[in-house]
């Protein structure tokens, strides 16, 4: 019986998923990243041979200079390729780095709203009061609760 690692290993090396093994190799690109610039990035791709990081807020120019020299560090070295934590970015051929930030915000997820709140419960009250209000605004608008509770019961 195969395992799920096993099973997407076994998928990812096909020609039609080879976007699993992009996806995985971008993602391991990302933890060599420090986490204070892994927090900052949204997501990313690879087109035309160029790895893109789309981020969520504007780097200063020497952080973003020093990950891009970093990740080409990376990319070019075949003894880094070659170790355990990158052997799914062999096979992928990346010549060029991009950061740039997308000004965009987040798309909000709705907050799950139970029904909890929305109980309704039958009127316990009975109507069975006097009203002692000289004020007669006042001895109106109790009348009126006073006919809706009996109406209700």
């Amino acid at each position: 019986m195969k395992n799920v690692s096993q099973i997407m290993s076994s998928l990812q090396n096909k020609p039609q998923f080879s976007k699993l093994l992009e996806y995985r190799c971008i993602n391991k690109l990302k933890s060599s990243l420090l986490l204070s610039i892994q927090n900052y990035i949204k997501k990313g791709y690879i087109k035309n041979n160029t790895l893109f990081f789309i981020l969520r807020a504007r780097l200063n120019k020497h952080d973003e200079q020093n990950n891009i020299q970093m990740l080409q560090t990376i990319l070019n070295s075949p003894m880094i390729l070659k170790s355990e934590k990158f052997l799914d970015c062999i096979d992928i051929k990346i010549k060029d780095v991009v950061f740039f930030v997308d000004n965009n915000p987040d798309k909000e997820v709705p907050l799950h709203i139970t029904n909890a709140h929305k109980h309704l419960y039958n009127e316990r009250a009975n109507g069975d009061i006097e009203i002692n209000i000289q004020n007669e605004k006042l001895k109106q608008i109790a009348n009126s609760i006073l006919t809706i509770i009996k109406n209700n019961r």
